[in-house]
């Protein structure tokens, strides 16, 4: 089978510094433009505006690293971020401005629609209708300061402008499909860590099942017939060379018996031992989150099955942090109170969006259910969401 070779991509990061760069050298080519031509008279107010403008970008580019970092990687859409709009508003009308008061002529306006176009590719903060609207008024704008080729202006403008959008939207396209794809692996993690878990409980149990069914049921028979050995070798009156083996014979079958229960309870107690490492397991698996796990040692999971349950419950809100909150950080508390067993999970980012119960809570909540337990879901004062989890001790 001949090798397929996958087309050559520029990693995001290293687009996005090629992207930086060409936006300030094309900033300083015009601005050099702009100085040259600008009168003696006008450079004070032309450097001013110039500054402003050089202030206005650095600003958009700080807003949209820090969001970025703030929220995971993951680019939201936002038409009223009324600071993205200031700081971009103050840059490009800095820009157009600076073309009236430095007289910049139409031969030199090919150069210096470098600096308006500078702050383009940022207008990914908006949706496509306001980003093409906006941009479309910017190069209208620009293309007035020029009345001799005002739509040869506009055009070269506006082309420009899309040009860098473009390269600026697919760049957040890129790092939001990052993001997910880190999401997705570590969410295949944690499912394999569950299946795992759930393998070794499930040979656990036929471990336990084997033992106490077959080798319980030959031991049983076992020791019956020594003792039906016995009692006959007592009718007969045999000698003490004969009953004597019978009666250690019997005894060691009786210690066997007793050890093999010892065996079969301690594989009943495993998944209480490890239930906390298989929780474990399964928050190390999440490494776009910091997961602090409080853990109460009265709190004793001895039932396979709620072993699972609890742990499908734990890597479904894992699952839910990741793909629908903004923040990094989760919380994980037991406590013993009350002959019942209490989980909480929280999300300790500020909750913003409109909460709505899915397919995945009715779930975990049906799945709560059937083991005599509550399931709820609340909202702190600090806006932090948070999953209420009570079980009756009797239950795990």
């Amino acid at each position: 089978m001949d090798s397929v070779t996958l087309p050559l991509r520029i990693p995001y990061i290293l687009r996005a510094g090629i992207i930086i760069t060409l936006g300030i050298s094309a900033w300083a080519i015009a601005a050099y433009i702009v100085l040259s031509v600008c009168p003696p008279e006008q450079r004070m107010l032309a450097t001013s505006l110039m500054a402003t403008s050089v202030f206005c970008f650095c600003a958009l580019a700080f807003l949209g690293t820090r969001e970025l970092l703030m929220n995971n990687l993951a680019w939201r859409v936002d038409n009223r971020d009324w600071r993205f709009w200031l700081f971009l508003v103050g840059s490009h009308l800095c820009s157009i401005l600076l073309m009236d008061v430095a007289e910049v002529p139409s031969e030199s306006a090919p150069y210096a629609v470098l600096m308006v176009v500078n702050s383009a590719s940022l207008v990914v903060r908006f949706s496509p209708k306001y980003s093409l609207s906006f941009n479309m008024l910017v190069a209208v704008l620009f293309a007035m300061q020029f009345p001799q080729d005002q739509w040869l202006i506009f055009c070269l403008c506006m082309l420009m402008q899309l040009v860098l959008w473009s390269f600026g939207l697919s760049i957040v396209v890129e790092i939001s499909e990052v993001r997910r794809l880190r999401v997705m692996g570590d969410e295949l993690r944690m499912a394999q860590a569950q299946i795992a878990e759930s393998e070794r409980m499930l040979e656990r149990r036929n471990i336990r099942h084997n033992l106490h069914d077959n080798m319980g049921h030959e031991l049983a028979t076992l020791h019956m017939n020594l003792q039906i050995l016995e009692q006959q070798a007592g009718r007969l009156e045999l000698s003490d060379d004969i009953v004597a083996p019978l009666e250690r014979s019997r005894d060691a079958s009786r210690k066997m018996f007793a050890v093999l229960d010892d065996i079969v309870s301690g594989l009943r107690q495993v998944p209480s031992a490890h239930f906390y490492d298989a929780l474990t397991d399964l928050v190390d698996q999440a490494t776009t989150l910091q997961v602090t796990t409080l853990w109460d040692e009265k709190v004793k999971i001895s039932d396979p099955q709620c072993c699972e349950t609890l742990l499908s419950v734990v890597r479904e809100f894992l699952t839910n942090v990741m793909k629908h909150s903004e923040g990094r950080e989760v919380e994980i508390r037991s406590c013993y109170s009350n002959g019942n067993i209490e989980l909480t999970l929280r999300d300790l980012a500020e909750y913003t969006g409109e909460f709505s119960y899915g397919n995945g809570l009715s779930g975990v909540e049906e799945r709560i259910a059937a083991m005599d337990g509550r399931f709820l879901v609340a909202m702190s004062d600090d806006n932090e969401l948070t999953w209420n989890i009570t079980l009756p001790e009797a239950s795990v």
